[in-house]
């Protein structure tokens, strides 16, 4: 059994590099990508791992047929051989630079067009940066802030016109239903109705309607012998079984066991990055 655990372990750690891989590659369609992989794992012989990698096969296949199309071979040979070379990095800015940009480049959408290249390499534009979110938070708060006040003068003056209706519906209502009463109407098993130009009057029969309390008809059922109409519902106790569980190459396994759990699935969760100011 610690074999065969050892041996998930170290296929886990296969497939978690693949998949870092991945999304290192695909960024934003990593998850779309991982989401193919599996479905190439189902339909061939391959493992969720060899499918992953397929995968960033045929993206790094179709980079090199785009880049290289067209060219010579001496400019295609030169061209695949500066892919794998990092990136010029951005340039670094001062705090007094940072300070005299207009807040505007960052705050735009992206789709407005391209943000100026920079990047953050001491505390100081570090901590203007922390300030800065912190001075967008505010700007935030207030805005929401006349946001509630104005929906709150809002909320009031349709709950006085729902009022007003509604006193005034009352009234109107009740003054037809005495007319009603003076005149002949059509009658059927469940209403009776009379007809005017701008509506219909109607008067619907009422009637007896069982409503039960849960807990009073179980106990009761219970103390009657009529177990045959208590419904029994059959959940697992999640919360204790999973503590038997550990995702193992990119399958859930149950610890004790060795076996693969195929009920339960797994969902990949990107990093996330925050600033608290």
């Amino acid at each position: 059994m610690g074999k065969a655990i050892k041996a998930a372990k170290e296929l886990a750690t296969k497939h978690e590099a693949a998949v870092q891989a991945l999304r290192d590659m695909a960024g934003e369609k990593a998850d779309e990508l991982l989401a193919e992989a599996e479905k190439l794992a189902e339909s061939t012989t391959m493992t969720q791992t060899e499918a992953v990698y397929a995968i960033i096969q045929k993206m790094t296949d179709e980079a090199n047929a785009q880049l290289v199309g067209g060219m010579s071979s001496d400019e295609a040979a030169e061209a695949l051989a500066q892919l794998g070379q990092p990136e010029d990095p951005a340039p670094s800015v001062t705090l007094e630079e940072l300070e005299g940009m207009d807040d505007a480049l960052w705050a735009q959408e992206e789709t407005e067009g391209p943000r100026p290249a920079w990047r953050i390499t001491d505390d100081g534009c570090a901590d203007w940066a922390c300030r800065k979110i912190a001075e967008e938070k505010a700007e935030l708060d207030r805005i929401r802030e006349l946001a509630e006040a104005q929906i709150q003068k809002i909320e009031e003056k349709l709950a006085a016109a729902e009022r007003r209706y509604e006193n005034g519906t009352r009234f109107l209502t009740g003054k037809l239903a005495e007319y009603f009463e003076t005149v002949p109407h059509k009658a059927t098993k469940t209403k009776e109705s009379y007809r005017l130009l701008s509506g219909t009057l109607t008067r619907k029969y009422g009637g007896a309607q069982m409503k039960q309390d849960d807990a009073q008809l179980v106990q009761y059922l219970k103390d009657s012998g009529q177990l045959e109409f208590i419904k029994t519902e059959e959940k697992p106790k999640w919360g204790e079984f999973k503590k038997r569980l550990e995702i193992m190459g990119g399958s859930v396994v149950d610890k004790e066991t060795g076996e693969i759990v195929e009920a339960v699935q797994i969902i990949e969760k990107p990093d996330t990055f925050s600033v608290d100011v």
